[in-house]
């Protein structure tokens, strides 16, 4: 190997890692920068984002894989035609559909599920430890971030509230006294842990993502899988995160009552939850609370509710908060939400833990989309979520250049272990 391989292999490295542990906590690093020197506004966070991605440039370079290239621009054309047809121009939707497809992207010019494990590792380890320091030293956390008071300040809270006066975390860092605790009530009270991730929903969202990637290892990786899984319930615990809870736990049953091709049923999993929340609107009688019952039924009623622009995406006055399902046919239009969920079931499995992971994440779509809004796009989640699903496709991008230095030796290995910007093969070791 020569020694301008190597340092690329290197940097590259350092750089996807990088990419990782910045995707999941830039907000929370915004929030120091706030609390610590001066405010910070929803421009910057958009500016970090956009950062972000074009750091992910040089590991996106070295191969334009068709596909992704191809829909990400009929896409876009269809939306500016949506755009057009509503006179109204939805920029978070372009933005939603850009970190799907650019992460995927990113994760298959990757194709190392060893450097996704260490990864995920770093980051398990911070969350957990921000979380314990949240947890036994409130006080000192929220001196170190200021939490409500970021949210005010880029504009996702009212500033005038009761709340302020009470703590300086998220709304939802507190269970209600009419709710309270799920988890370990008795231990923990009513505080839910948010760590880096500035809000609880989040953790028990990212802790879903880290549990299904455990899950969905092999069993001759089951220390690896444990590490996981168990990083995992630790943060649900921490976020008294009952979606994560039940989410989790359907995933484990997956792994253990589900083999071959008994997985795919999950492609029906979206006209099932649809035509549960349809007939929960028309014949059930469940009054609005935040719970998941009320939820249940606000998204069944607006589904009922539908228009056909609506449904078609050319309404620009339809809005949908907590109702995911309708905020995705309505954004996207029922065309390109369709062909996102085919081109999910399209992408190919190069062993069984890359299809039992893209079943898993299904679910976790299809799950969250009927009790949240648009907590599937948030940034700190979905990066993740979709370079890991592109990185279990294991054919990573060959390096041209570098081939062409390495000469012989790089060329031996096979096709689907080809050098990619890390410097790895898909099996996470170094070529020689």
């Amino acid at each position: 190997m020569t020694s301008e391989l190597l340092n690329h292999q290197l940097r590259a490295r350092r750089l996807a890692l990088s990419v990782m542990v910045i995707a999941v906590t830039y907000q929370a690093v915004l929030c120091l920068i706030h609390t610590q020197l001066f405010p910070v506004s929803r421009a910057m966070v958009g500016m970090a984002e956009v950062l972000l991605l074009l750091a992910c440039i040089p590991m996106l370079l070295p191969r334009l894989i068709p596909q992704v290239v191809i829909f990400m621009a009929l896409s876009g054309a269809l939306l500016c035609l949506l755009a057009l047809l509503s006179g109204h121009l939805d920029v978070k939707v372009f933005r939603d559909l850009l970190i799907i497809l650019w992460f995927y992207w990113l994760g298959r010019n990757l194709g190392d599920t060893a450097l996704a494990d260490q990864g995920l590792r770093i980051v398990a380890v911070m969350l957990v430890a921000f979380g314990l320091l949240e947890l036994l030293a409130l006080d000192t956390f929220t001196d170190l971030f200021n939490i409500f008071g970021y949210y005010v300040s880029i504009g996702s809270l009212e500033p005038v509230t009761e709340y302020v006066r009470d703590s300086r975390l998220q709304m939802n860092g507190i269970r209600p006294d009419g709710i309270g605790r799920t988890l370990l009530p008795g231990l923990l009270d009513n505080h839910r842990v948010s760590s880096l991730f500035l809000e609880p929903v989040s953790l028990g969202n990212f802790a879903t993502i880290l549990a299904a990637w455990g899950l969905s290892k092999e069993r001759a990786e089951l220390g690896s899988m444990l590490f996981f899984l168990g990083a995992a319930m630790l943060l649900i615990v921490l976020a008294d995160s009952r979606f994560a809870l039940i989410s989790v736990s359907l995933l484990v049953a997956m792994r253990v009552l589900l083999r071959g091709g008994w997985m795919y049923l999950v492609v029906l999993l979206p006209v099932v939850i649809l035509l549960a929340l349809v007939l929960t609107a028309l014949y059930a009688n469940i009054p609005y609370s935040d719970s998941y019952a009320g939820r249940l039924m606000i998204s069944g009623l607006s589904l009922v509710n539908f228009s056909v622009p609506a449904l078609l995406g050319f309404d620009s006055q339809a809005a949908f908060p907590d109702q995911g399902y309708a905020y995705v046919l309505s954004g996207f239009g029922l065309v390109l939400a369709v062909a996102l969920w085919l081109a999910l079931w399209l992408v190919p499995g190069a062993d069984s833990q890359g299809h039992r992971f893209r079943c898993y994440v299904a679910v976790y779509v299809c799950l969250i989309l009927a009790v949240s809004g648009t907590s599937l796009f948030a940034f700190k989640t979905a990066a993740v979520l979709w370079l890991l699903l592109g990185v279990v496709v294991r054919k990573p991008a060959s390096v041209p250049a570098m081939e062409k230095a390495g000469n012989r030796r790089v060329s031996a290995v096979p096709d689907d272990r080809n050098l990619h910007p890390s410097g790895f093969s898909g099996t996470g070791k170094v070529p020689v």
